[in-house]
């Protein structure tokens, strides 16, 4: 038993742990947790802010083309001229619709059908299969190009179907160039 006593030492003479890596790991542990919850809220947040940007400015061409009756519309080879009212029931269907989901890459065909707001706007309209969608196997690629906006989005609930009504030829005449 003899040096039991020697390897005791004083309180005052204790080395106390130093710790700082723990905090260090617990700290780098909450930052990426916290960049993994905020990273997708901003994502979504501002997919939201240009979807309203998307629907104020298509509002506008729609208003515009409503009165100066040029809003042309390529759908299956076919060049129509879109009455006003058709041209409203596509902007009310994507204005009431929301913003969907938020896009990959545009489909690499041709697109169902091209909306030319005069020369100010053109908007493109894909019907595209969905994947892990509650219920709904089709689905609406939308993509708006104007001089103040671009912008890109799936409207997951709803597809072409729905707008083939204002945009068949039954419902609008044949595009002609003014005379």
């Amino acid at each position: 038993m003899s040096g039991l006593y020697d390897r005791i030492s004083p309180p005052q003479q204790h080395k106390t742990r130093s710790g700082l890596p723990v905090i260090l790991a617990l700290l780098a542990l909450a930052v990426v947790v916290l960049a993994l919850c905020i990273v997708p809220a901003v994502g979504v947040l501002s997919h939201q802010n240009h979807y309203r940007a998307f629907v104020s400015e298509l509002s506008l061409h729609t208003t515009k083309a409503y009165y100066q009756d040029n809003l042309k519309a390529d759908v299956a080879g076919t060049s129509l001229r879109l009455t006003g009212e058709n041209a409203y029931v596509i902007y009310n269907a994507l204005s009431s619709l929301g913003a969907g989901q938020i896009p990959n890459q545009p489909p690499e065909e041709a697109p169902d059908v091209v909306l030319h707001y005069g020369n100010l706007a053109t908007m493109e309209l894909w019907d595209i299969p969905l994947k892990n969608s509650e219920g709904r196997s089709r689905g609406l690629y939308i993509t708006f190009h104007s001089h103040a906006l671009d912008f890109s989005y799936i409207c997951n609930r709803t597809d072409l179907d729905f707008l083939r009504s204002a945009l068949s030829p039954e419902s609008n005449p044949l595009w002609t160039s003014p005379s």
